[in-house]
């Protein structure tokens, strides 16, 4: 049985940026490398790793050309990141 009792919920999310970091260095590419194959600015994508930019709907469609992985995945992970950083603003 999956009742609120026995199911998991962590207190904390991980920004998407550092999931993408593990998928590009994965594949043995750099973060260069990858900006240059979804003709992201360096910047943009040193942002999104370090936490300060969002993976936007776009984004996530160049990460899918790139690497196949599914927009939605992005989109899942950056709500869970926004809402955990809104529930830690707010006080319980």
């Amino acid at each position: 049985m999956n009742t609120s009792a026995n199911r998991w919920t962590p207190h904390w999310a991980i920004h998407p940026g550092q999931h993408l970091l593990e998928c590009i260095q994965s594949r043995g590419l750099s973060v260069e490398d990858f900006a240059d194959r979804t003709d992201l600015p360096a910047t943009t994508l040193d942002a999104i790793i370090a936490g300060r930019h969002p993976i936007t709907y776009d984004i996530a469609l160049r990460i899918e050309r790139s690497f196949g992985i599914m927009p939605d995945f992005w989109f899942l992970l950056q709500s869970k990141w926004h809402r955990q950083q809104e529930t830690m603003k707010t006080p319980a």
